[in-house]
């Protein structure tokens, strides 16, 4: 049941964690005969796998602990990042359930787990134990319940096998988690338990599944030409804007490629990255993707969302989802299809700082790039923006916005996801700390003020400029 790995795959994850995973198969008496029942009940999982996905983060959200996690500065959930855990989740059992459980999905496994603790490629994040030995039991019910649901009374050997298999593969999965926990701990904490928009929660993760299940399926794409040839010369790259999507294109090895910039782990600017031969490393916190594929070396089966590139007549062109064909949302409505712009801006592949995007962008009738409504920032909280296609963090003190650069003047750090204190933002790469006020460098390793930006407000509607 544990294959090796195929000669030139890269994965991360302990070397034993297949001979770990193949150890704890034969403790529990996992068989081939249930992973075959496992295979067979791929169908029942995906038909109820939006719901379990709900369940399993609105549970999460209920509780202190777990719920900090998936919050914004100012104590609002952060939908698109508990969307982006969604469809890891979804991709997670979706994968699962093809029962292949070779030396990949175990060092996967065994991947997973680290993250979760100390040792993790974030550091900000530390999941106790006892969480994880709660949500894995969780779901091991979420998935015994779906399968009673559709097979009792209607084959009930089947519905036995598959709910034994499920239990017998969870303890496995338990287990491959656990282990890399060590002897760390956390301290207790007794918060009580929050409420939970459980309608939202349930069209996001339906949202999520649906983005995951149906990934490969057709989708109406319109070309939208973005450079001339000569614009990103071979090893360089062009950051643009379309429709609100950020999209780095390579020109990689003679070939041009095309990756959301955003990174799977916490959204970061991906394709601004140390790319290293096929290899793109997120400058937030390594992750790494093959950047002719988009995939995420530690788990193929997850990937970045990537774009075909057309080169003809010397221009190069984006295919990417058609505007004026409404796609399902769970929360945020389509935006209006309307004149584009564009901007130029290219970057060097070993540069490490992300550069000025380039804009293609869908006009709206009320807000542009610079603009945004006072209240979306509370005091205390910061919002990133764009001016002329520069990044420009914006910053709420005491009720008065100010507004920077948002690159860091050390090495690159995005300040609008730092700590603001006051008036003083700390950058989250390395510690630099700036007066938002007047630009000037508090402490650092930075040594250059950063940028500062005009705020103006006219019937709550704030804009940036220069």
């Amino acid at each position: 049941m544990i294959a090796p790995l195929h000669e030139g795959e890269v994965i991360q994850g302990a070397e034993d964690s297949g001979a770990y995973f193949k150890y704890m198969s034969e403790f529990v008496g996992f068989t081939e005969d249930d992973a075959a029942t496992i295979r067979q009940s791929k169908p029942i999982i995906e038909k109820h796998l939006s719901e379990v996905i709900d369940k399993f983060y609105a549970h999460l959200l209920r509780y202190p602990p777990t719920r900090k996690f998936f919050l914004k500065k100012d104590g609002t959930i952060d939908q698109p990042y508990l969307e982006l855990r969604m469809r890891h989740q979804a991709n997670f059992w979706l994968t699962t359930c093809d029962a292949n459980f070779d030396e990949q999905y175990a060092r996967f496994l065994d991947y997973v787990g680290r993250a979760h603790t100390s040792r993790g490629a974030d550091p900000k994040i530390y999941i106790a134990e006892r969480y994880v030995i709660g949500q894995v039991g969780f779901l091991s019910h979420a998935i015994s319940e779906a399968i009673t649901k559709e097979l009792r009374h209607v084959d009930e050997d089947f519905e036995l096998r598959a709910t034994e298999s499920w239990n017998k593969l969870l303890m496995i999965v338990l287990e491959m988690l656990s282990r890399a926990y060590g002897h760390e701990r956390e301290a207790d904490s007794f918060d009580p338990i929050v409420g939970v928009d459980e309608s939202s929660v349930e069209r996001l993760a339906q949202e999520a599944f649906r983005k995951e299940h149906d990934k490969n399926l057709f989708v109406p794409c319109v070309e939208v030409p973005i450079a001339k040839v000569e614009d990103i010369p071979e090893g360089e790259r062009k950051l643009v804007n379309v429709n609100g999507m950020s999209i780095g294109v390579f020109h990689h090895n003679g070939k041009f490629y095309a990756l959301r910039n955003s990174c799977l782990h916490r959204g970061g600017p991906v394709a601004t990255g140390r790319l290293e031969g096929d290899t793109l490393t997120c400058p937030w916190h390594g992750f790494q993707y093959n950047v002719t594929t988009g995939q995420l070396l530690v788990d193929p089966a997850a990937s970045l969302d990537h774009y075909d590139v057309v080169v003809k007549d010397g221009q190069v062109s984006l295919e990417v989802p058609d505007p004026n064909v409404q796609q399902p949302s769970a929360i945020v409505a389509p935006t209006a299809p309307g004149q584009m712009m564009i901007d130029d801006a290219t970057q060097s592949a070993g540069a490490t700082t992300a550069p000025a995007a380039s804009t293609i962008t869908t006009m709206t009738p009320t807000l542009q790039a610079n603009q945004f409504k006072v209240g979306d920032v509370a005091p205390g909280a910061t919002k990133l923006v764009q001016v002329d296609g520069q990044d420009v963090a914006v910053y709420n003190v005491a009720g008065t916005l100010f507004a920077t650069q948002d690159e860091c003047t050390h090495r690159g750090g995005p300040l609008n996801e730092g700590d603001l204190d006051g008036n003083i933002i700390t950058c989250p790469f390395h510690g630099s700390r700036f007066d938002v006020t007047t630009g000037k460098v508090v402490k650092g390793p930075a040594e250059k003020p950063v940028q500062t930006f005009k705020v103006t407000v006219e019937d709550g509607i704030a804009t940036v400029t220069k």
